[in-house]
């Protein structure tokens, strides 16, 4: 069986059926690649962004992928009668070594959390290594956003793991209740203002690694079962991709951060929440996240020393049967 055969290619399927992903990235290439430029295309894949720079005026292609699907990527190249002008690299990206520099680094290196990837540092190395003082980025740029959310049916692909019969299988529950999930979050699931965690310039990051710690308002009353995570990418001027729970859906779908125990919050609980992401290794795209969270829990102070004629202690005016003692 020959490694093409080998290799399943769903997580490609995914993405070039995404019709906002494609859209956005070829008007992006064709916006971005002038005629002559040397491109790098970083994490090439089946190469399709690399024919798209060949197809908008590329005089040459580096395209570097570490994995088998850069087999397919040839076979595409070849049919399409690009072969020629795109040279296959199947090496990581921070131990290439390529004989010119660059006019446009060009890359779809984006979770679903878009640094979720090693991002930072693939990024950052290309750019330094790979490109020319002058050159330009697909993407731009990266906007991080991040809301506490109820959703059990979310939650209980967690907790199914808790509920395996006969079996204990508790150490699944504690090791995935700190992993990041894939799911479609709903605009009506959030349950307090979207926070802008970060605005990250890839053109000139000079960070490996993210951390942050927010202190996020509840503004409405529910349980809180994980935060929701997504981005907006600035491919090129003119260009966006957003992926917030309001927008048409993606193949990145958002990214969903389970907590380990429910919380129980109405109206002026504040949510403090830290997080950190990075590569696990130095030279890997497999990403680790930790995060650590803990909350106000107004509602068992305010239920022992509050009526529920008083005024609410959030702050609205109402009183407090009528306002955050609603659930």
């Amino acid at each position: 069986m020959n490694k093409l055969a080998q290799t399943g290619y769903e997580n490609y399927y995914q993405m070039l059926s995404d019709n906002i992903r494609m859209r956005a990235y070829k008007a992006a290439i064709f916006n971005t690649v002038h005629s002559g430029d040397i491109v790098v295309d970083l994490g090439a894949g089946t190469g399709l962004l690399s024919i798209w720079a060949i197809q908008a005026g590329a005089a040459k292609v580096y395209a570097i992928e570490k994995t088998d699907a850069i087999e397919l990527a040839k076979e595409v190249a070849r049919v399409n009668h690009c072969e020629e002008k795109i040279e296959f690299i199947q090496q990581n990206s921070l131990t290439a070594n390529l004989p010119e520099k660059a006019d446009v680094l060009l890359s779809e290196t984006l979770g679903s959390f878009a640094i979720d990837e090693n991002t930072l540092l693939f990024t950052q190395d290309a750019r330094e290594r790979f490109l020319k003082k002058d050159g330009r980025l697909i993407p731009q740029s990266v906007e991080l956003f991040i809301a506490p959310v109820n959703n059990e049916t979310v939650y209980q692909k967690l907790n199914f793991w808790k509920h395996i019969p006969d079996i204990d299988f508790s150490p699944a529950f504690e090791l995935f209740s700190h992993k990041i999930m894939i799911e479609t979050i709903k605009k009506r699931d959030i349950l307090a203002a979207p926070l802008t965690l970060a605005k990250i310039d890839l053109r000139a990051i000079h960070q490996t690694q993210f951390h942050s710690r927010d202190y996020i308002p509840i503004n409405k009353p529910g349980i809180i079962h994980g935060i929701a995570g997504w981005f907006t990418t600035q491919l090129s001027p003119g260009i966006k991709i957003s992926t917030a729970p309001e927008q048409p859906p993606t193949h990145w779908k958002q990214a969903f951060f389970p907590f380990k125990d429910k919380i129980d919050v109405i109206k002026g609980d504040i949510l403090d929440w830290s997080m950190t992401v990075g590569g696990k290794t130095a030279d890997s795209d497999d990403t680790f996240i930790q995060y650590d969270y803990r909350c106000t829990q107004l509602k068992n102070e305010t239920e022992k020393a509050i009526g529920r004629n008083a005024p609410c202690p959030c702050g609205s005016g109402k009183k407090y049967k009528k306002c955050c003692l609603i659930q």
